[in-house]
């Protein structure tokens, strides 16, 4: 890659990353659009990267960031739905997109057809998180689609090779897929489980947070290689060795080591995103005209019904699940509750398709095993580039629109569970420190001052959280106005202590070093309280707001009824 392409992809990554954030759209939109422009600029060199090596780069990092934050326990709460989603649907949309294929191009095998559909059928990791990021959705439904997004590549990719291998050689057969599936399930599974249990054990021999924060990075990239080529899954590798490390953290992780690691995987995951939808944007201008595309309609005409089916199939599974499934279920004396429309709506309208796609699409061979070229290889890339286009733009606009004009059923538990948490903690702490009183060898004043810290956090946060009616005047749990008031006084004097030290600095009364270690400890403290703030307006805050606009709309509702 050329030295200046290089800086111009990064400016580019910049510009887009701020428009995103100024005009409140989907990051993974703007660097798509982003692509196509650069692509359209005059002496724009052609960007190539090899298929296999985009799957290695981009989706490891990516799959592990997801899976480390991602709850065991509401993945495993949520774990029909999830594999309904991820294999269930992805083995429909794959199927139903053949079955087009088959009857509108001519000559089209179900092989060829099952190419085209395994490639489009899985919704994409990073396409799924960048769109729902910044939206508030319940809890719920970001769990299932995390965990879907997870899992449903394994699948797809499966599904990929098996409509390859039938392509190339004219053959297929079940008992070898059935095995080949569970070969590659169960052997990435325990590929991932096995690095990350070296992985864990081997931590705390560490003591260099630089090489601390680089080895968060072997256990993905380790899993997904071993795997591959061991013909198993990556994916699924990935998503376990996330998965167990990511449940070992807290005990194996410094507080020291934290702090940078959670900057350095934000800044590399956010690249390699953004990265990866800007290629996606720099294909397509020569795709359209090596096909033709402005001169032959009808390509254009295919595409939307590929993106049409792949869209209608979704919503016809989810609601199928959602609620034929619960209904024989409810006939055989099983309790199952269901679900509000408004959030299964959601749920099928966010099937955003992204980097796996793609990469997938590229990676068809050039050629049969005779050597003749693979039917209709440039046709399949452009349908896959039109789903991303199609899914990325029309569901990912419209999809805060959706979430706010939908009334959608939001579970407060989440709420409650952080209040009980950080209750118990405070109160387990004030117990520690009474314990403490008696040892002689503590410093009394110390115990006190940490003591009354505490006491005033635990009458900050009252009986429980607050949550009153009214969607304008109420404050979630770290929201509270105790802890905003805090928040506002120690973000004013760390300001002025900042300003005293750069005057310092400015009179030559302190030196760098003296200024970069003081510096450090303020930044430390200040970033408790502006993330503090940021939580809340993010999770807390934002989702007890819309749990009280839901309410309040509904008790507005039955107001007016009992006016009239």
């Amino acid at each position: 890659m050329e030295p200046s392409l290089l800086i111009l992809i990064l400016a580019a990554i910049c510009f887009c990353a701020l428009v995103a954030n100024r005009l409140k759209l989907a990051s993974p939109i703007v660097f798509l659009f982003g692509g196509v422009c650069l692509a359209l600029l005059p002496h724009m060199p052609a960007v190539q990267i090899e298929p296999e090596h985009m799957l290695m780069i981009f989706l490891p990092p990516i799959l592990m960031e997801a899976a480390f934050f991602t709850s065991i326990r509401d993945f495993r709460a949520n774990l029909r739905s999830i594999l309904l989603l991820a294999v269930g649907l992805v083995i429909a949309s794959a199927f139903a997109v053949g079955a087009l294929v088959v009857a509108v191009l001519p000559g089209a095998t179900w092989a060829l057809g099952l190419v085209l559909g395994a490639i489009i059928s899985p919704p994409d990791a990073a396409a799924a998180t960048g769109a729902i990021k910044g939206i508030t959705l319940p809890k719920r439904i970001v769990s299932i689609l995390e965990g879907e997004s997870l899992v449903n590549d394994a699948t797809g990719i499966v599904l990929y090779k098996l409509a390859i291998t039938a392509v190339m050689l004219g053959s297929f057969s079940v008992v070898d897929a059935t095995s080949l599936l569970l070969w590659k399930t169960f052997g990435g599974i325990a590929i991932g489980l096995v690095i990350a249990y070296v992985f864990v054990k081997l931590y705390p021999y560490l003591r260099d947070p630089s090489v601390e924060i680089l080895t968060t990075f072997l256990p993905p990239y380790a899993a997904f290689i071993l795997a591959e080529e061991s013909n198993m899954s990556g994916v699924l590798a990935v998503v376990a060795a996330g998965l167990y490390i990511g449940w070992h953290a807290p005990r194996i992780f410094t507080p020291r080591m934290r702090l940078p690691a959670e900057a350095v995987w934000k800044m590399a995951v956010f690249f390699l995103n953004a990265l990866a939808f800007l290629l996606i944007g720099l294909q397509l201008p020569e795709l359209t005209a090596r096909l033709g595309v402005a001169e032959n309609p009808s390509i254009i005409l295919l595409a939307l019904a590929v993106c049409i089916v792949s869209v209608i199939v979704r919503f016809a599974w989810v609601y199928t699940m959602a609620y034929g499934l619960r209904y024989a279920l409810n006939r055989v004396h099983k309790n199952e509750t269901y679900p509000s429309w408004q959030n299964v709506f959601v749920v099928g309208w966010t099937g955003m398709r992204g980097v796996v796609t793609l990469a997938l699409a590229l990676a068809i061979p050039l050629t049969l095993a005779d050597g003749t070229p693979f039917p209709h290889r440039d046709l399949i890339i452009f349908l896959s580039v039109s789903v991303i286009i199609f899914t990325l733009v029309l569901q990912g606009l419209t999809l805060p629109w959706l979430t706010r004009t939908l009334t959608l059923t939001f579970d407060p538990k989440r709420m409650e569970e952080e209040w009980y948490a950080r209750v118990k903690a405070a109160r387990n702490a004030v117990a520690r420190l009474d314990e403490l009183k008696d040892d002689k060898s503590i410093h009394l004043p110390a115990l006190e001052r940490i003591r009354e810290h505490y006491m005033e956090r635990l009458e900050s946060l009252g009986d429980g959280p607050n949550t009153p009616l009214h969607p304008d005047h109420a404050p979630g749990l770290m929201s509270h106005p105790l802890l905003q008031a805090e928040n506002r006084l120690w973000s004013e004097v760390l300001k002025k202590e900042r300003e005293t030290l750069l005057e310092l600095r400015r009179n030559y009364t302190i030196g760098d070093d003296v200024l970069h270690d003081i510096l450090r400890e303020m930044d430390l403290l200040s970033a408790r309280f502006h993330h503090e703030e940021s939580h809340s307006e993010v999770s807390a805050s934002a989702e007890s707001a819309n749990i009280r606009r839901t309410l309040w709309r509904r008790m507005r509702g039955i107001t007016l009824k009992a006016a009239t």
